[in-house]
Formats: C-alpha cells, sequence, structure tokens
C-alpha cells in the first residue's frame, strides 16, 4: 500500500477514536445526571412512602426500576464504546452501485458507530452491506437492503489488525478474508473462555450465520468453528430480528457446565447479553425428581465404559433408530394404560366418573394417554366456564386427573419393555439411572404424563448433536416448539457409530430441509490434523498452517512419564493455556498425584472450571480448544477399542499449536496398528 493510503487510513481511524471518545464523554455525563436523578427519586419516595396510597406506591415503584432501566442500557452502551474504541473496526469495503455509480466506503465492525447519529461511520458486521466482506471477493457484488437487493462491484477491501487504539497492520485483499490475516489469528494462543471471529468469519460460515431456514442441521469436522458459528448466529439474529427475539427467548442445550461456562463471554463481547443455558441432564433430573433416585452424567456413563467395554453394544443398541422405533411400538402395543376414574367436585360443578371414562376411553382413544388428560383438562376448564385460560388452574386439575391411571410406574414400564426386548433394566453400581436409559424413561413419561413445554423458549440449539439418540430428538421436538439450529460432528460420536446415511434421518426428524457441511478444520496445525486423522483414517480439509511435529516421549513408567511431563511444562513459555488429557477420570486423578511440580496444575471434573494449566478426562474436553495438549500413557495396552480410539482422537484435536504424547511403547506402531 502506498504511504499516501496509509495515511488516509490512520487519519481516519483518529477521526473515529476521536468521534468514539466524545460519545464517551457524553455518555458518562448522561450516567452522573440519571445516577443523581436517581437518588433524588429515591429520596423523595423514602421521605413520602407513609403518605403514599397503594397507586402512587406502585407507581413509584415503577418509576424507580424504569429509571434503573435506563441507567443500565446507558451503561451497557459506556461499555461498548470503550470496547470499540481499543478496536472499532477490522475491515473495509469500496463498493458501487450499479444502479446510482454512487461509491461509497464500508468500515466493518464488531459494532456500528455513526456521527451524531446519522452518518455511519463504522458498519455493525452483522448489518446486510457487511455480508459483502466475507462473501465477495473484488469484482460482482451484491447484498440485501430493506429496498431489496443492491447490484454492484466491490472496488477493493482492505483488512486491519487494530490493537488499543493503534493500526498495527493493513492490508488489500483479493480475498474473502485474507489468507495472512487468517493465519495471524489462527497463530493466536487460545484464552480460558472462547472469542469471537467476527474478523476472520469465513465465507462458508457466514452462509449458515445468515441462513433464514427455521431448522438449521450442520455436520463439521473437529476445528470448522460449529459452535462459534452457532453463537454469531444466535448475535445475528438478535440483531436482525430485534422485534421477535430477546436473549432470554434463546437457549442452548450444551453438553456441561464446563463448556457454558466456556463460552459465556462470546456473546457479551459482541454487545449481546447472553442467553439461557443448560444441559439435557438438567431437564431430565427436574422431570424424573419423583423417581427419587439419581441421574448418572454423560461424562461418568464415559468413563464407566471405558472400565467395562463389554457395554458398548447395549449402549449402542440404545442409541440407535431400532431401539426408538421398538420403544413406540411397545407403548402403542402392549402398555395398557389404564384409567380408574372417581367423581370430580370443583365448587357447585360435579363431575361424575362414568362421564371422564366416557372421554378417556371413547372419544379421545386414539390419543395418548397424556393427551387424553390434557383434553380432559380442558373439558373440565370449559365446565367451569373459564373464559379465559388459567394456566395453575388448568395444571392443578392435571394433578387431580394423573393418580387416575391405574399403572403409572415409568421404572416399572420401562424394565417390561427391556425384558420384552431381550434385555435386562439396571441400576448403576452407585444406585443411580443410567445415562443411556434417561431418555427412554423421559419418553415414557412424555406418553403417559406429559412433560413441560419450554413455551418461552423461541429459538434453541443443540450443540454437539452426535452425543443424542433418536429418542433424544423426539424429546427435543415435544418440549421445544420453535426454530432451531443444531450441530454436530459425527466423527467425534464416542460411544456409537453414526454413519453419513443416519445423518438423513436425523435431519428429518428435525424437519430439517438439508444438512449443511462444513469439512474444513481451521483450529490445529497441519501436523496436528494430519495426526489425529490417521487414528480415525480421515481426510479433513486443513488451512495450510504449520507448526511443530506432533512429539512423542517414550518413558519406561508413570513416575519418568510424570517428571518429563513437568519438565516439558515449566518449560514451555509460550502457550496461554496447557492441558493434560486422560482417557479417564481415575487416571486424570492418578496423574495428577504423579505431577506434583506444577504449583498451577488443576483437576478438572465436569463441574469445574477452566484454568491455564490443567488436568482432566477425556470426557470433559469436547468443544474446548488449549494451546498445548499432552496426552499421557497412549499406548496399545491403554487405547484398546473403538470407544479409546474415539477418546484419543477428541483429545487429539483439542491442541491449536502443540501436541505431545508420553509412551509407554511405540506410539506410531499403535497408530498404525488402530489403522490396520
Amino acid at each position: 500500500m502506498e504511504q499516501c493510503e496509509l495515511d488516509k487510513e490512520k487519519k481516519y481511524l483518529k477521526n473515529v477514536i476521536d468521534e468514539i471518545d466524545s460519545q464517551i464523554l457524553s455518555v458518562n455525563t448522561m450516567i452522573d445526571k440519571l445516577e443523581k436523578e436517581m437518588r433524588d427519586l429515591t429520596h423523595h419516595f423514602s421521605e413520602q412512602y407513609y403518605f403514599l396510597d397503594d397507586e402512587e406506591t406502585v407507581t413509584g415503584g415503577d418509576e424507580l426500576d424504569d429509571a434503573e432501566r435506563t441507567i443500565n442500557q446507558t451503561k451497557n452502551k459506556y461499555y461498548r464504546l470503550k470496547k470499540q474504541k481499543l478496536s472499532p473496526y477490522f475491515g473495509k469495503i469500496t463498493f458501487e452501485d450499479d444502479k446510482t455509480k454512487k461509491i461509497d466506503n464500508y468500515y466493518i465492525g464488531t459494532f456500528s458507530l455513526t456521527n451524531n447519529g446519522e452518518i455511519p461511520l463504522v458498519c455493525d458486521w452483522r448489518a446486510p452491506v457487511s455480508s459483502m466482506f466475507y462473501d465477495y471477493e473484488i469484482g460482482k457484488a451484491k447484498y440485501i437492503a430493506p429496498m431489496g437487493e443492491i447490484d454492484g462491484k466491490i472496488i477493493n477491501k482492505r483488512q486491519f489488525k487494530i490493537k488499543d487504539g493503534k493500526m498495527e497492520y493493513c492490508f488489500d485483499s483479493n480475498l474473502t478474508i485474507q489468507d495472512e490475516i487468517l493465519q495471524m489469528e489462527l497463530a493466536n494462543n487460545a484464552n480460558q473462555k472462547m472469542k469471537n471471529i467476527v474478523s476472520t468469519i469465513q465465507r462458508e460460515q457466514n452462509t449458515i450465520i445468515r441462513d433464514n431456514s427455521p431448522i438449521l442441521f450442520v455436520q463439521g469436522v473437529a476445528g470448522s468453528g460449529k459452535t462459534s458459528i452457532a453463537l454469531h448466529r444466535v448475535a445475528y439474529l438478535l440483531y436482525k430480528y430485534r422485534d421477535k427475539y430477546k436473549s432470554k427467548d434463546i437457549l442452548i442445550i450444551s453438553p456441561n457446565e464446563i463448556f457454558s461456562d466456556y463460552i459465556s463471554t462470546v456473546l457479551p463481547s459482541l454487545g449481546e447479553e447472553n442467553i439461557q443455558s443448560t444441559s439435557f441432564y438438567n431437564i431430565a433430573k427436574d422431570e424424573l425428581v419423583s423417581l427419587t433416585k439419581e441421574l448418572q452424567t454423560r461424562e461418568d456413563e464415559l468413563n464407566e465404559l471405558v472400565e467395562n467395554p463389554q457395554r458398548l453394544n447395549e449402549v449402542a443398541y440404545k442409541n440407535c433408530f431400532d431401539f426408538c422405533d421398538s420403544l413406540k411400538t411397545y407403548l402403542k402395543t402392549y402398555v395398557n394404560v389404564g384409567f380408574n376414574a372417581h367423581d370430580l367436585t370443583f365448587g357447585d360443578v360435579k363431575i361424575k366418573k362414568e362421564e371422564l371414562e366416557d372421554l378417556y376411553n371413547k372419544k379421545y382413544i386414539d390419543k395418548t394417554p397424556a393427551i387424553r388428560v390434557s383434553w380432559i383438562a380442558d373439558y373440565i376448564m370449559d365446565k367451569l366456564d373459564m373464559k379465559e385460560h388459567n394456566e395453575d388452574l388448568y395444571n392443578r386439575i392435571k394433578k387431580v386427573l394423573l393418580p387416575m391411571f391405574i399403572q403409572n410406574s415409568l421404572m416399572e414400564i420401562y424394565a417390561d419393555f427391556l425384558d420384552k426386548i431381550g434385555m435386562k433394566f439396571s441400576l448403576t453400581d452407585d444406585n443411580k439411572i443410567r445415562n443411556e436409559d434417561i431418555a427412554p424413561i423421559l419418553y415414557i413419561k412424555n406418553y403417559i404424563l406429559g412433560l413441560m413445554k419450554y413455551k418461552d423458549v423461541k429459538y434453541l440449539v443443540i450443540d454437539e448433536m452426535q452425543d443424542y439418540s433418536p429418542i433424544h430428538y423426539e424429546l427435543f421436538n415435544e418440549m421445544f416448539n420453535c426454530d432451531k439450529t443444531v450441530l454436530g460432528d459425527i466423527y467425534q460420536c464416542l460411544e456409537k457409530i453414526i454413519e453419513e446415511k443416519d445423518l438423513d434421518k436425523y435431519a428429518h426428524m428435525l424437519n430439517a430441509e438439508e444438512i449443511i457441511k462444513l469439512n474444513k478444520t481451521y483450529r490445529s496445525t497441519y501436523e496436528i490434523v494430519e495426526f489425529s486423522d490417521k487414528i480415525k483414517n480421515l481426510n479433513s480439509n486443513k488451512v495450510d498452517r504449520h507448526g511443530e511435529d506432533v512429539y512423542v516421549q517414550i518413558c519406561e513408567n508413570i513416575e519418568n512419564e510424570a517428571k518429563y511431563i513437568e519438565n516439558l511444562i515449566k518449560n514451555e513459555k509460550n502457550y496461554e493455556t496447557i492441558a493434560i488429557i486422560c482417557k479417564t477420570q481415575k487416571q486424570a486423578e492418578l496423574y495428577y498425584s504423579y505431577i506434583s511440580g506444577i504449583e498451577d496444575l488443576n483437576l478438572l471434573n465436569e463441574n469445574g472450571e477452566i484454568s491455564k494449566i490443567m488436568i482432566m478426562p477425556a470426557s470433559v474436553c469436547k468443544g474446548l480448544e488449549f494451546d498445548m495438549v499432552i496426552l499421557p500413557n497412549v499406548s496399545s495396552e491403554n487405547y484398546k477399542n473403538f470407544l479409546d480410539k474415539n477418546l484419543l482422537y477428541v483429545s487429539c484435536t483439542r491442541a491449536l499449536h502443540k501436541l505431545c504424547l508420553t509412551s509407554h511403547s511405540d506410539v506410531s506402531k499403535f497408530i498404525k496398528q488402530n489403522n490396520s
């Protein structure tokens, strides 16, 4: 770039930062004013409190709430401007409109910025015009504006790295995202929280983020950015459909608490409030509280299966379509959910048992027991002449009806079903319901008693879709009647095998029009991806970012391994996050007891928090990423079956820059043996 062009860009950056400073000053003054008004208002109501009537008290409370809300909104704007000042924008396109021949410069940033509320200095990355930055090279381009499609051409594209308000570099680019920029961003160290990727979103990722389909189903290889895409899609939906969606309306179902915490800063970094997050385990725990049995977590199940691999076939079968179909057939054909009604009295209204039995056994006979009870409750509401639906009364009526079922023991019904298909129901050694049995029992509950409908959730994100069975997806459809984005990777499935043809069935269950596939991995270096692919005989599409070869250290015993790992970590000064990933929780605890020379080393389980240096089981590492990963005891004795191999693959794909393995035997021989 010529010096005169660079000087122009520096001048523009100064103007933008000057405008941000001016707005920060103005907003700060406004906060002082609003807080003074709040103090005065609070003082006034506290002095007048005993002289106010009920209506004035309510009005005063509303005024205080409004004032507090306004202060919080203004403070949020202040924090956003402070953040924006550090890096106001990362891209620029020069676009000529075919129709008007007008040429405009559009600077693209995480947040928009206008001068006096009129002249756009920076465009939000989610704005329609910004999509061209991600989707087009120099030449013909178009975007969808409120008035329709705008055709034209991109004359120039420029990319920036601005840090702490200073321009570190500025590139002219012919490509969608200049390869040098992407390489530099990918080479950065990982944080303890997931970062946003607005400056390096790729074309295929941008397509998913801005897709208008009600149900999105995405299969993406390890490191393709699935979770980031999902969160950026949420930010985009909150921007585009701000009248339809608020943050509180969107829910993400994530694998565990660690993962929820790991992704918790992405949306706030994009200027949006965090969305709700839960796990299927937490949903099931609330629904099955009446069983008075604790539930096994997925992480505990995986640790158990590693120790007891003969159960793998049983668990895999309970996760397949045949098992789901058999359960449906059993409930429709064999379960006689008898209904022993009795007279009901609600004030002056009396409903005879014969009337209830006629509704259940004749009028509504073609519906599931749960629907029959719901419709009978609606019938009673009509009898009570309830002109408006009263949810509390409706639920109380259902509670009166449910004990009329002759057989409503969920575990007994499930045990009978398993017996009929030649299987046995059993609890874990510590008397918990096994993880693979939770979804089927919930399905039975939904059939007979019904499940809670999450009516307040207007958009659902399901991450790690490969962890769920067909029964899970039947339940998701029942509980969440809303648009969805579903993402995962069948090659990171651990305890079962999901084939490409199964994806079509999952997509069909969710009413997704198509399966979107992400085949390029961005996370790891070329060498790490090459090594990881050999474990599962894959051939991923890789970014040409090279680093160190995967290093293998042969050690005589665990004491030597521990000493080697200690020295490796102590001598590594370039990385922010380091993870020692073991096959099981038990092995993680064992190695933690041996590695005593690292003061900052933390042992992580499914309820912990990510720190800079940690040791963890493979069952909790999915979805996370670290600068350096160390895998102890990689040998044929420790990694024996397909579950072990899957755990090893997922563990290896967590590494961004460096992957080290320790072994009691030749690990290259182990990889070759597994491939054959």
